[in-house]
């Protein structure tokens, strides 16, 4: 891979990473088929474009994540605080055993596109009038509970089986426990600092490319994963619940219906 290959193919990932689609499958895809690398090589890249994620989140959650970080140290945890403990914790307790034991057995184009199904479906719900109720319930909820945090991260446990989607998975289990669009992109967010950061960990001996081509793809990949991040909670802030979900739910279809086609 020489530099400008190393742009593209960053800004390839910083694109595709936040949305609810195989962004580590299709990353992989393009490198081997079009670059012509070994599977061990390509996989190494991809690691390097997770780095640039990851340095992006750090960034754009920098005051977040500080405020975070000192309420853990001294104790005093509230709803978000408690949120990303617990589903921290239930991701790498979930997470750690299928990484180990289960990389391939399971087909994550169906579970990528049952996440978009139900996404749809859980638009379509809350656009219907509701029946045989005094008055309509269609407020999402803002605060997030113990309960969400440990669903949340079982499917973010779940997401580390490859080529599931894990901002599909924990962005739509959010959605559907019925947390507000805007809340349920931002502490998806906030989880991928942890998983991220874990999967580094486990994988950062995989690391065999030239500093200067690593730089040149983490840069490349955290310039377009700060601006695709940016977007999409634009258009969380934007959107409706219903049509948030509906929106997400057809990319994350769409795009499991191709993966199983082609």
């Amino acid at each position: 891979m020489d530099y400008t290959q190393a742009v593209i193919m960053g800004i390839l990932q910083g694109l595709v990473q936040w949305l609810p689609i195989n962004s580590s499958g299709h990353v992989m895809d393009t490198i081997i088929t079009i670059l012509g690398m070994s599977p061990s090589e390509a996989y190494s890249y991809l690691i390097l474009f997770h780095m640039g994620a990851l340095l992006a989140l750090f960034y754009k959650f920098r005051y977040d994540l500080g405020k975070i970080l000192m309420k853990l140290l001294r104790f005093r945890w509230e709803g978000e605080e408690s949120f990303l403990f617990y589903s921290t914790l239930f991701t790498f307790v979930i997470g750690i055993p299928l990484y180990k034991g289960f990389k391939s057995c399971i087909n994550p184009e169906i579970i990528n596109g049952l996440i978009g199904i139900i996404l749809v479906l859980t638009g379509l719900r809350r656009q219907a009038p509701l029946e045989r109720v005094g008055k309509e319930i269609r407020q999402s909820k803002e605060e997030v509970t113990v309960v969400d945090a440990l669903i949340a991260g079982l499917a973010q446990g779940i997401a580390v089986i490859p080529g599931i989607s894990r901002s599909g998975m924990t962005i739509g289990a959010l959605l559907f426990l019925g947390i507000d669009q805007k809340k349920a992109v931002r502490m998806s967010f906030l989880m991928a600092v942890f998983a991220i950061t874990g999967s580094l960990f486990l994988e950062g001996k995989s690391l065999t490319q030239p500093l200067s081509l690593s730089l040149t793809a983490v840069l490349s990949s955290f310039a377009v994963s700060l601006l695709m991040m940016e977007a999409i909670l634009k258009l969380a802030k934007k959107l409706d619940f219903s049509k948030f979900c509906m929106v997400f739910g057809v990319i994350a279809t769409v795009m499991a219906l191709l993966g199983v086609l082609l």
